[in-house]
């Protein structure tokens, strides 16, 4: 269950920044996500990287369309599934920053416009209850003074009080314009982790983004995700610049990939958004304990 919050989240401790555009050197240097040039659109890989951290973006559905049937404006629906995970002992994510930028292909052409997302604001995940006791106390001193000695007592009061209290891993999104005017033509996401219990930003992620288009062109999606990891791993990784992920091309004639629901294509801007976005904090598989028989 998601609670909504105010739009500003508190920043993580101060720590390095690891770049997703970047990649530990190694046998996974220079690899980066590209287009298949037999096969260039809508690649299903968003962006992939492995060292002490796990960053993986995929596409769970892409549906181009239709408004509504009253409404033949041209729509585009996008949902992606964002993995974050620790790749080692103590390791572990304190927080992610995650943008997309929508454009046209071709210079001069519209870009396309960001109507609608999901999660849309700020939203508290996993609770964790806390118990705190804090005591307060004053004293006053009575001394006698000498040449020879110095003799005093204090008198002290204290004041005992105690309270619960709840933190929270959080979520915010909204829609951005790159250009500084509107139409909005970017997203972004913020994860910050439990700041009382450092375990992490959430795991998975499942985010929803509906576009509105101006033709049939053929448009693109840039992409950056930052990271910062706990200082171990920070210490453990030697990091060189790699080139970026290529920009992932949608194509508006393809057929929807109906892979989480069958859509509508003439309605896709009556849907309601929150129904196909998902946070996992983490995953419990119960009765993995066993006893031999």
């Amino acid at each position: 269950m998601t609670t909504p919050i105010s739009d500003t989240l508190p920043s993580a401790e101060d720590a390095p920044t690891i770049e997703i555009v970047t990649c530990p050197t190694g046998d996974d240097s220079g690899f980066h996500t590209s287009n298949n040039p037999e096969n260039p659109y809508q690649r299903k890989n968003v962006i992939q990287r492995e060292s002490r951290v796990i960053i993986k973006c995929d596409h769970k559905d892409i549906i181009h369309g239709y408004f509504s049937n009253d409404i033949n404006d041209l729509y585009t629906l996008i949902i992606y599934e964002f993995r974050f995970h620790p790749n080692g002992p103590a390791s572990r994510i304190k927080e992610a920053h995650v943008v997309l930028k929508y454009s046209a292909m071709t210079i001069g052409k519209l870009d396309p416009e960001v109507v609608n997302l999901y999660p849309d604001g700020g939203f508290f995940v996993d609770p964790a209850l806390q118990h705190e006791e804090v005591t307060a106390g004053g004293g006053v001193n009575f001394g006698a003074g000498g040449a020879v000695a110095q003799v005093g007592a204090e008198l002290k009061a204290e004041k005992s009080t105690q309270r619960d209290t709840t933190s929270y891993t959080t979520i915010t999104g909204g829609a951005r314009t790159s250009r500084g005017v509107e139409p909005n033509d970017s997203v972004r996401w913020d994860l910050l982790e439990n700041q009382t219990t450092k375990s992490g930003v959430v795991s998975t992620l499942q985010v929803a983004v509906l576009l509105k288009r101006r033709s049939m062109d053929p448009f693109k999606a840039s992409i950056a995700i930052t990271v910062t990891a706990d200082l171990r791993s920070q210490i453990q990784m030697a990091f060189k610049r790699e080139p970026q992920e290529d920009d992932v091309w949608y194509d508006p004639r393809k057929p929807p990939t109906d892979r989480l629901h069958k859509y509508d294509v003439d309605n896709i801007g009556k849907l309601n958004l929150k129904d196909l976005g998902d946070v996992t904090a983490r995953t419990i598989v119960p009765g993995a304990v066993k006893a031999q028989r």
